[in-house]
């Protein structure tokens, strides 16, 4: 089940990176989705709700920013895109072996810093969406990732992250609080390819 698990989170890794580098990082000049013209910012902070897979807590912080629409982004037709670099802790778990119980890695403490990309498809997406503010933006994020040490614990420090959630923004447009599924693995670049599945609690706010 966990080699399966394993093979199942590598495969959609791989397929994403390659995805991202061949069409996400392509911006297209002088074109800005629903804000051309605006630079504005934003701030995430991710705290964790539930490790699934009993592998640690990380908590994250980061900072996005409105981008170009690239080649990608009209594929899937979304309304927004930003870039987005983060910093985080972790508390990374001892690692054990599921069948036997026996001892393998140990953990500690990491410090987290990650660059990426971020897809967004906003509730105008939804039909008669406009008004509705109780629908929620769709939104997910992949880039690289890394840490101080191993995270989790039998994994290796250099991972990619899948990032996707839900959101819903206040009616002042100025907050938004969200659920995102963390998933950090190495898509078998590296050695073990042991990676990070979980729930987070994020808040948002524009800068």
């Amino acid at each position: 089940m966990t080699l399966r698990r394993s093979r199942r989170r590598a495969a959609l890794t791989r397929a994403l990176a390659l995805a991202l580098a061949l069409l996400g990082f392509t911006p297209l000049p002088n074109v800005q989705g629903a804000d051309a013209g605006q630079r504005r910012g934003w701030m995430y902070a991710d705290s964790p709700a539930w490790d699934i897979s009993h592998e640690g807590l990380p908590f994250r912080l980061t900072w996005a920013w409105a981008s170009p629409v690239d080649p990608l982004g009209r594929l899937l037709r979304c309304t927004e895109t930003r870039w987005t670099a983060g910093i985080g802790y972790a508390k990374v778990y001892d690692s054990f072996d599921p069948t036997t119980g026996a001892f393998r890695s140990p953990g500690g403490h990491a410090a987290l810093a990650s660059a990426g990309r971020e897809f967004r498809w906003g509730r105008e997406r939804w039909p008669g969406g406009r008004d509705a503010i109780w629908l929620p933006t769709v939104l997910i994020e992949f880039g690289a990732h890394g840490a101080s040490r191993p995270f989790p614990a039998d994994g290796t420090r250099f991972n990619f992250k899948l990032l996707p959630g839900v959101e819903w923004e206040a009616p002042s447009r100025r907050w938004a609080a969200g659920v995102m599924w963390l998933l950090f693995s190495n898509a078998d670049v590296l050695s073990p390819n042991a990676g990070y599945d979980g729930l987070a609690i994020r808040i948002s706010w524009r800068r």
